[in-house]
């Protein structure tokens, strides 16, 4: 509809009858707390206040509370800065929620949601179907939600057109999702507790979805924590790191160990799995010698040290030694009369 509108003028009329039509039909369905979200366009956002106040006089007009609205402002659809922030300024000053839309479509960016901190962060769909498709995108969406959170707004997942998408949402630790595998467009609004029976379903398929998960890693790791466990305990029986690793480092998965000392500093170089050598990305060679590095801030240390004599299993991470996606493995032992944390690599590309 707004595609053929053809001046500014008209696309002012349009927007403003159909917020007018919507905000109309909400109230003669809705109950007396549900939101309704109403998108504005970002035309009607730069130019509306010269075309006189509207949408203060609507929500009196029909006696519907401003807490109730959420207001849906496009990501990319607005590139002036001080425009976007007096755009949500006004509808935040009414009482209203601030919805940015469309996130992770085009040049999204977190400085914007820093700046004018929404209330609810929408993910674009193409995020979700790119995590459906790419198990690194799954595994960082999670991160991307966190990260969302901790900017102060909640996160809402758009397009969940599967059960294998809806899966994926909720382990990501999202707040809010859409799309239509929970609902279609309808004229009449669905009745609350319509859907109870399929998020019910959803959410016990969930629950074996994720220990599916846990439990398909913890199989595969199991072998590995075993190895390493023989690994740290010849060290402590004073075998030489080379020597106690040969056992672990022949394994498939296996990459590189490594110690360090009580304050995080690794001690001599890495050990090399002769596989791994062979496979190693040159474009890397300069970050590949971590002899003296400093490690104690990372968790695999710190974890270690609180909890000495237990074997600790990070999640998958990006290794800085080879940027690929690793998993270490870290155990605190009494090694050379004092501390020593020795850390294992495993690849975990592809998993």
């Amino acid at each position: 509809m707004f595609h053929s509108i053809q001046t500014e003028s008209e696309a002012i009329l349009l927007d403003r009858l159909c917020r007018n039509l919507h905000l109309r039909n909400f109230l003669s369905m809705a109950d007396e707390t549900s939101w309704i979200f109403i998108n504005v366009s970002p035309q009607v956002i730069v130019n509306g206040k010269h075309y006189g106040a509207y949408f203060s006089d609507l929500l009196q007009r029909y006696g519907i509370p401003p807490h109730r609205i959420v207001v849906e402002i496009l990501e990319g659809g607005i590139h002036d800065e001080a425009l976007l922030a007096e755009a949500v300024g006004y509808y935040r000053e009414l009482g209203c929620l601030v919805a940015i839309d469309d996130f992770g479509a085009g040049h999204s960016n977190f400085e914007r949601i820093w700046r004018i901190a929404p209330d609810i962060v929408k993910l674009d769909r193409s995020v979700i179907a790119q995590a459906a498709q790419n198990r690194s995108v799954a595994r960082v969406l999670p991160n991307l939600v966190n990260l969302i959170h901790e900017s102060g707004s909640l996160a809402l997942i758009e397009g969940v057109e599967t059960e294998n998408e809806a899966l994926i949402a909720m382990d990501s630790g999202i707040d809010f999702v859409q799309g239509f595998y929970f609902g279609r467009p309808s004229e009449e609004l669905i009745q609350p507790g319509a859907e109870d029976n399929r998020i019910a379903e959803l959410c016990g398929k969930f629950k074996t979805y994720s220990d599916d998960l846990e439990a398909r890693q913890r199989k595969e790791l199991t072998q590995y924590v075993e190895a390493f466990k023989r690994s740290a305990s010849r060290i402590q029986a004073g075998a030489c790191i080379e020597q106690a690793c040969a056992e672990f480092l022949g394994q498939e998965r296996a990459e590189r160990c490594f110690m360090l000392n009580a304050e995080g500093m690794q001690l001599g170089k890495s050990h090399v799995s002769r596989y791994r050598e062979n496979k190693m990305d040159p474009r890397f060679l300069p970050v590949s010698n971590a002899e003296g590095a400093n490690w104690s801030r990372r968790h695999y240390f710190r974890r270690a040290v609180n909890n000495p004599g237990e074997v600790q299993t990070t999640r998958p991470y990006l290794s800085v030694a080879e940027a690929n996606m690793c998993i270490t493995l870290s155990i605190a032992i009494q090694a050379d009369e004092d501390t020593r944390v020795f850390c294992c690599d495993l690849d975990w590309r592809g998993t």
